[in-house]
Formats: structure tokens, sequence, C-alpha cells
């Protein structure tokens, strides 16, 4: 039934490949979400829609990292039950969190609703943005059932070992989200509202894949009658599981909106550095997706093989992981260094934002090998439970980035904001050291009575 999907045997080198490039290709394809959208809003809506296309997302990408979050904390327990053959245990984990995290997204949805005009002037929303920002978060909102059904399946399927079938799903649905949003773009010229819809709907789509193909393919994850019972204990530990995660994501993109209101203050005259920062983030997004694959590699492959009692192969699996994350980041820091310019004429046209996106992206080149370094001790943080580990370095990293932007972009600009995110980057690969290794020698010392 499961057997082919099990990571606590076998070589370990080519099943971390198996796991990593499926989860790779998906999160490339979740960028391309985005990357999509922004091509079609700037081709036939203009730039001044990309412009609050960026500061929209900014709100929306809040919302879905805190989904994600919560979902990967609780996929981290589908894991050990899978490593430990608990199959009864594992389903009624899969009630709980469907539960408590889809019960928590509806209540933070009403709440954007509600509240979404206060939020907008938080984040000092130039005016003139302000009609085209609502309308598009006023849709997205309403989508984000589906954003959490299909997270909550995939990351389920993800836990499992079945890294395959997401990504076909997504590739469907970014094919669906390509067509819909050239049709109600540039045909039915809904404007910006139409790549709202056509975002929310596609989220629909692969939601609805998932559901049929967990119930004809991998019927041990349906949820029975028998498990549909709030177990005290187990709901304690998914809540923890998943706040804790979703705190880490929360805090991440907290302080990405402090900083999206520190570059939406840079000039009161023009949009260009607002463009330029949405323009170097959508690489900088890309870019991170191959070290955010790593980690969630690493993070299921440690979680099964904890659940099962290996300790040893799941360090073994951390180093051969690390190996592959730290070496695919050095490359791709090379590679943004080399091409910023290019990569910026993907979103920008000649003109001041197109240099100010340059410049911001050669100088986080400098930093970024840092970042895969971050994901990989994250992988392993998380696949071993340690989500408090996780939440105190994110925060501390996004804080050092805030903090630094703030003080710093007066005199610098958009660069400052660049130098910033790298000085997070650097705080947080040294406090996991220091946890790791601290944590090691423990596991090593002998044990006194």
């Amino acid at each position: 039934m499961s057997h082919e999907l099990r990571l606590t045997q076998g070589s370990i080198t080519p099943q971390l490949l198996r796991l990593t490039l499926p989860l790779l290709c998906a999160n490339v394809l979740q960028q391309l979400y985005n990357i999509i959208n922004s091509l079609v809003v700037t081709r036939y809506i203009g730039d001044s829609a990309f412009a609050a296309l960026g500061v929209a997302e900014s709100v929306m990408n809040l919302y879905i990292y805190v989904i994600t979050g919560a979902c990967m904390g609780a996929g981290v327990l589908i894991a050990r039950f899978f490593g430990e053959d608990n199959m009864p245990k594992l389903r009624q984990q899969l009630y709980v969190s469907a539960a408590l995290i889809g019960g928590c997204t509806l209540i933070a949805v009403l709440a954007g609703q509600l509240l979404l005009p206060q939020l907008l002037q938080l984040i000092h929303t130039p005016a003139e943005l302000m009609a085209d920002v609502s309308a598009y978060l006023r849709i997205i909102l309403a989508g984000m059932a589906f954003t959490f059904t299909y997270n909550y399946l995939a990351s389920t399927l993800r836990a499992v070992g079945d890294t395959k079938a997401a990504l076909y799903f997504l590739l469907i649905s970014l094919g669906y989200n390509l067509a819909a949003a050239w049709l109600l773009v540039a045909v039915l010229r809904l404007g910006i509202a139409g790549t709202a819809l056509a975002t929310a709907s596609a989220q629909l789509l692969s939601s609805l894949l998932c559901f049929f193909y967990i119930r004809k393919k991998r019927s041990f994850l349906l949820v029975r009658r028998e498990d549909m019972h709030m177990d005290r204990t187990l709901l304690r530990l998914t809540g923890s599981f998943a706040a804790v995660a979703a705190l880490q994501q929360s805090s991440l993109y907290l302080g990405k909106l402090m900083v999206q209101s520190a570059v939406n203050s840079i000039s009161l005259t023009s949009s260009a550095p607002i463009s330029a920062f949405t323009a170097a983030s959508r690489v900088e997004s890309f870019a991170q997706s191959f070290g955010i694959s790593g980690c969630e590699a690493i993070a299921i492959f440690v979680a099964q093989n904890q659940g099962a009692g290996q300790s040893r192969r799941a360090i073994q699996g951390f180093s051969r992981g690390a190996a592959l994350n730290i070496g695919a980041g050095a490359v791709i820091a090379a590679g943004i260094w080399l091409f910023a310019v290019p990569l910026s004429l993907i979103f920008l046209e000649e003109g001041q934002a197109l240099t100010l996106s340059a410049s911001y992206l050669r100088v986080l080149s400098c930093f970024f090998l840092l970042a895969f370094v971050g994901n990989t001790f994250v992988g392993w943080f998380r696949g071993c439970g340690r989500m408090n580990i996780t939440f105190l370095g994110t925060t501390l990293q996004i804080s050092i980035r805030v903090i630094c932007t703030y003080l710093l972009i007066p005199a610098g600009g958009l660069d400052a904001v660049a130098f910033s995110t790298g000085l997070g980057w650097a705080t947080i690969v040294l406090f996991q050291i220091i946890v790791f290794l601290l944590e090691r020698r423990a596991a090593r010392s002998p044990k006194t009575i």
C-alpha cells in the first residue's frame, strides 16, 4: 500500500533527489503563478497595476505562508506517524489538523476582509494604488479556503513521501491559470481583478485534483468516521507544531510587510522603487525556491526516520542534503550577480526601476549562499520537531532585517534593503550553527546518573 513511499531504508542520496526534484518543480511553479500574473498585468494593464500587484502580494503572501507554515508543522507529525507505521493515529491527525487549521484560516480571512482598508493604510499604500490593491485582495482573500485545502492535501502527500502527485496537479492548474488570466484580463478587460480570479480558481482546481487522487490512489490517507474525534493530547501536539510553524512564517512575512512599507515611503513622487523592489523580489523568491525545496526534502526525510527510531540515518540524510543544497546555492548566487540586469528585464523596461532592481540583486547575491545554509538547518530542526528553534531563528533574522532597513534606508535607498536582508541571513545561520553544535555535543555526551 505505502511501501514505495518509505524513506527509512535504501540509498539516501537517490531518495533525497527523488524528494527534492518534484518539490523544486512545485515551488518553481508556485513562483510562476506570481510571475504569470506580473507579466499579464504589465502587458495588458500597465506599470501602475504592476506596482499595485506588488503591494497586494505582500499582504497575500502573509496569509499564504501562515497557511503553508501551519500545514508544514502538521506535516511533520504526519511524517513521524507514517515512519512509525501508525496509520490510525495518522488519520486522526489528519482530521485534527483539518479542523484546527481550517477553522483558523476562516477566522483570519473574515478579519482580513473587515480590516483591509486599515491594513493597507498601515503599510503606507499610495493613494493612487489603493483601488487596485483592494480589488485584488478582496478576491484573493475569498479564495483562501482553496489555498488552505490545496496546501493541506499537498503537504499530507509530501509528508508520506509522495512529492510527485501535487506537482502534476500544480502543473495543470498553472496552465489553467495562464489561460484564465489571459482571458479575463486581455479579452474580457477585467483589470487586476481578473488576475485574482484566475489565481483563486486555479487553487480550487489543484485542490480538487489532490482530493480525487488521494481518494483513488492513497486511500490509507482517507479519514474514516472512527477517526473523527478530538483527542486532547493530539490536539495539543498538533496545535503546538502548527502554531509555531505558522508563527515562524508570520513573523517572516510581517517583517516583509514592514520592509514593503519602508520601500513604499522611499519616494513620494515616483513608484520606481516599488516596481524595482517588486521585480527583484520575484527573482529572489524564484531563486529561494531551490533552497526551500531542499529544506522540505530534508525535513520529510528526517521526520520519517526519527519516527522510525533511526537517528543515525536521519543525520546522514541531513549531511547529504546539506551538500546538495549549499552547492546549488553557490551556483545560484553567482548567476544572480552575473545576470541581474537580464533577470530584472523580465519584469521591467529600461529606466530607473531597472537600474534600482539590478543594483538590489547584486548586493543581495553577495549574501545569497547564507540563505541556502539557513534553509538546510531549518529542514533539520523542523524534521526533528524543533519548531521552537526555527521560530526563534526566523524571528531573529527578520528583526535584524527590519531594524537595519529602517536605519539604513534613508542613506542607502533600495540597496540598504538588500544589505539588511543579508545581515538577517548571516544572523540566523550563526544562531543555527551554535544550536546545532550544542545539541550534537549533548547527544554524544555520556549520560550520567
